[in-house]
């Protein structure tokens, strides 16, 4: 049985099946590609391009609403329902989406999904028995190499059986063929690139890492391979620099092909090729490269290698634990060492540190004793060095003692390498350098730098060494899972999900930004020369990097005595969205006050910071700049509205400023930066929800009427992609700006055209009542739908008993959330009202999250950590439990719900004058 082979992980034959319909996809585009050329040419080695569909959301979207227990018929039948409204879906991914659902079904056979990807392809006129026999035996064969030949050959037999015409010497024919062709496939290795630094200031560890590589390759491949496939790497000389590494990209990816490369050694290449390597949907897999901006290099960007940012954390943290107060600084002008100058700096001070002296050097200067003499004219308590090759760095140390300075040096792996302490001899003695170290008791860590060095003679840089090495064994188990080289999604996808344990550490895995999870620091200080051998690489370890609770609790009462926190707030308090923004305002004001009055954060109040973004882009851009460059805030809550939001974000995120909204839904946000957050929910989810209802709903002709704003065009613009994706037509549309109060011409026009509904999506509360009135005042008698705006209470007392029957879609608090129930209980004792309940919440729980990522860095000037504690925070509030952020900054974890408004006599505070019919009905 498929299943029960699926569940023998660790062996040579795991997760078969899996391994087998991914594999089946991709020999079935390479299939359907002969075809169109004439279905005689040779299979080519590169699959056409297939308009991307996510495989995984469209199973889930089929199979939500279904019963359990289907038959296969069922599932495929659903399957392909939920593909029809795709747009150029390609008879390979077809197939892909019904195996894929299938896998997830107990009980399926290989037999059976092997059927099933016969009739699959059957469905496609062109697709000749040899095709299907093709696709079926290249995929076992390939993903499943403990199958016999009569195994794949039985599952041919069964799917081509019920294929109308075929004689049973059609079969064996088209077995036998499909056999060879499968045997010549396998014969083809795995080809991927390698980057890494061969010549330049990186030299040292970019040699280190091909040849760690390389011996790792050989390793795999002497065991057999992968899925009986050799892997071949292909190595080009990054140099150290963006633009070389760029010449590297190219030659690897447009001469050879290659769709995943390793490397590169410098964060300068990794940073010059990772938006190349992103547009083109190429993995960069570094074990090397350390600046902390390429955990924002994007989705097909991993490391192995610890960014640097928690590296200057750990080093600020160790210097001002060692009582150093006052710091120099010397730093190569490079990428790498620039970020590791930088962060640790930010701790150092953070802490409470001062910065009294600092130098940089290019690559290629040999004499830095001038640049010494003025830092230590400073009398540092200690220098810091942050070096990009090896050579610098050691003679850095070494010109330093010979100048006389004899307080304590710190620094990062480079400084420790073989080179760096030859050179600097016994000078070296002492000094202090913050890295990962391999353990000396994780055997496979150490059985590599035996294997290492029995083959090259010598082992430095073991922590880079044993990184490269894991990754090329990474590499492969993604490799094994997809069954092609060409698939960067399908390797993408196995990076986010795996967990590995290898020469760098134990059970680490990868986070939402490709960044490395389960590895720490550790603080090593070099042992005089006559204490160095092979076997300790020239230091002793000394124990874990301190954490920054530690390294600040040394700061005594430091942090105490300091201010507030000083937040940013940016909400319509005027203007077109002026209801709910006074709720934000407000709601946010009620959280402080109860932060506060529960002793603050660390001791310390929160202050908010107010200023009105009138709901349009340039007045945000106002309000920014004043909070930015006047108060000097680092941290926003806002804005309301969307326009606000697009308006003031690309200054926020070139500047490093967090912007955080409970309101603000329009689709283009998610694209804003890396420093843009949002509880509230997408319009491009609001849109698919509100055109799912409406066609549900049975709605054909639909006509819209929409403010001129960018949050109600959002709503229009998803709202109508979707309904019309479902088969709906548009039949009229109307704009309005927001100073206009008649509505009657507009509607005339849109109720002339016959529509089974209109559509109102509007900016503020006084506009989408007086329209749900209007038309029924001009005799309309249809369905009505819309978002919250209009069913706000300062809407719905406008429309009065009009807005019976009306249906919006929206997120909305759930009456069994405590929270929830009492947030609004102590906002009507406070405020004497609620409304737009949903925004308050969000405005309420935004504040608390804010707070909990203050008490986490301690600095209301952290930009960059309170993005980090935002990237991986999860909460629970008045909005739901157990939500989260993704890598775009969108809320995860909370969805719309359908409510339609209640008759005027029923309507009271408790119910917000509506009831709520159930979630929003999927596709």
């Amino acid at each position: 049985m498929w299943t029960a082979r699926r569940q023998i992980e660790g062996e040579d034959i795991m997760k078969t099946r899996s391994m087998f319909i991914m594999s089946a996809l991709l020999t079935t585009i390479v299939l359907i590609a002969a075809m169109a050329c004439g279905g005689t040419q040779e299979t080519p080695q590169v699959p056409p391009t297939a308009t991307p569909i996510n495989v995984s959301a469209i199973i889930q979207e089929a199979l939500q609403a279904q019963p359990q227990g289907m038959t296969p018929e069922q599932v495929s039948q659903a399957v392909q329902s939920a593909l029809a409204a795709q747009p150029g879906v390609t008879e390979a991914q077809v197939a892909d989406a019904i195996a894929k659902a299938l896998a997830a079904q107990p009980g399926i056979t290989e037999a059976q999904v092997a059927d099933s990807i016969a009739k699959a392809l059957a469905e496609r006129p062109d697709v000749t028995e040899q095709d299907v026999a093709d696709a079926i035996a290249g995929a076992l064969r390939q993903q499943t190499p403990g199958l016999t030949e009569a195994e794949v050959s039985e599952a041919i037999t069964k799917a081509l059986s019920d294929r109308p015409g075929v004689t049973q010497g059609d079969i064996e024919k088209a077995v036998e063929s499909a056999m060879m062709r499968a045997a010549e496939e396998a014969a083809r290795p795995f080809r991927i690139g390698v980057m890494e630094s061969v010549t330049g200031p990186g030299e040292t560890y970019g040699n280190v890492a091909v040849q760690a590589k390389q011996m790792a390759v050989e390793e795999i491949n002497a065991a057999g391979g992968v899925n009986g496939r050799k892997i071949e790497l292909i190595v080009e000389d990054s140099k150290c620099n963006a633009q070389d590494s760029i010449t590297a990209y190219r030659k690897l990816t447009d001469v050879d092909g290659v769709k995943i490369i390793l490397g590169t050694s410098c964060s300068g290449a990794m940073l010059g090729a990772a938006p190349l390597a992103e547009e083109d949907g190429v993995i960069l897999f570094s074990g090397l490269a350390t600046n902390p901006d390429i955990a924002n290099a994007g989705d097909y960007i991993f490391r192995t290698s610890m960014s640097d940012a928690q590296l200057g954390v750990d080093t600020g943290n160790t210097v001002w634990a060692d009582g150093v107060r006052t710091l120099a600084t010397i730093t190569e002008a490079t990428d790498y060492a620039e970020g590791v100058r930088r962060t640790s700096v930010e701790q150092f001070e953070k802490l409470g540190g001062e910065v009294v002296g600092a130098e940089r050097y290019a690559s290629d200067v040999t004499d830095f004793r001038s640049q010494l003499t003025k830092l230590l004219n400073e009398n540092p308590d200690g220098l810091h060095i942050a070096a990009q090759s090896e050579f610098t760095g050691g003679t850095i140390v070494k010109q330093a003692r010979e100048l006389g300075y004899d307080g304590p040096i710190y620094g990062e792996v480079v400084v420790i390498g073989t080179t760096a302490l030859e050179i600097a001899g016994d000078a070296a003695t002492g000094v202090k350098a913050i890295t990962a170290d391999l353990d000396p008791a994780n055997s496979t860590a150490q059985d590599v730098l035996k294997r290492f060095r029995a083959r090259y003679d010598y082992v430095t840089l073991p922590w880079y060494l044993g990184s490269a090495y894991d990754d090329v064994y990474i590499a492969a188990e993604c490799l094994k899972r997809t069954g092609d080289d060409q698939d960067a999604d399908g390797f993408r996808d196995c990076m986010y999900g795996i967990t590995w344990s290898g020469a760098i550490g134990s059970d680490y895995s990868f986070d939402a930004m490709g960044e490395v999870v389960g590895l720490a620091n550790v603080v090593v200080e070099v042992l005089p020369t006559s204490e160095r051998t092979e076997s300790n690489q020239g230091y002793r370890v000394l124990g874990a990097a301190p954490t920054s609770d530690a390294a600040m609790a040394m700061t005594g009462d430091m942090m105490m005595d300091k201010g507030p926190f000083r937040i940013g707030v940016m909400e319509s308090v005027t203007g077109p969205g002026e209801t709910y923004g006074r709720v934000a305002v407000q709601a946010k004001q009620m959280a402080v006050d109860e932060i506060n009055a529960a002793g603050g954060i660390n001791g310390r109040m929160l202050e908010l910071i107010v200023e009105d973004e009138k709901c349009n882009a340039q007045d945000s851009i106002t309000a920014y700049k004043k909070l930015t460059d006047v108060d000097g805030v680092k941290i926003i809550l806002g804005t309301s509205c969307s326009g606000a939001m697009l308006g003031a974000a690309p200054l926020a995120e070139e500047d490093g400023v967090i912007m955080f909204s409970g309101l603000a839904t329009n689709p283009d946000i998610a694209d804003a930066g890396d420093y843009i957050f949002r509880t509230s929910l997408n319009d491009a989810q609001l849109g698919i929800d509100t055109g799912n209802l409406l066609s549900s709903d049975g709605i054909m002709r639909l006509v819209t009427i929409t403010e001129a704003t960018d949050y109600a065009e959002g709503v229009r613009r998803t709202t109508v992609a979707q309904f019309e994706q479902l088969g709906g037509e548009v039949v009229g549309a109307e704009r309005y700006a927001s100073d206009v109060t008649d509505f009657r011409s507009q509607l005339t026009k849109l109720i002339g055209e016959n529509p089974d509904a209109i559509h109102i999506a509007s900016q503020s509360e006084f506009t989408g009542g007086t329209i749900v009135k209007q038309v029924r005042e001009l005799g309309y008698e249809g369905p009505l739908y819309s978002e919250i705006v209009p069913v706000g209470t300062t809407a719905l007392e406008i429309a009065g008993d009009a807005a019976t029957g009306l249906k919006a879609v929206l997120t909305d608090l759930d009456p069994a959330n405590m929270t929830a129930s009492r947030v609004l209980t102590d906002f009507r004792a406070r405020y004497g009202y609620v409304t737009l309940a949903w925004y308050l919440g969000s405005a309420y729980d935004d504040v608390y999250i804010t707070a909990e990522c203050l008490k986490q860095t301690g600095d209301d000037q952290d930009a960059d950590g309170f993005r980090d504690c935002m990237y991986g925070i999860t909460w629970s509030g008045a909005i739901g439990d157990n939500y989260s952020f993704d890598e775009k900054g969108e809320v995860v974890g909370l969805a719309n719900v359908v409510v339609e408004v209640l008759p005027l006599s029923e309507r009271n505070e408790e119910n917000q004058g509506y009831r709520v019919l159930g979630p929003a009905p999927m596709q």
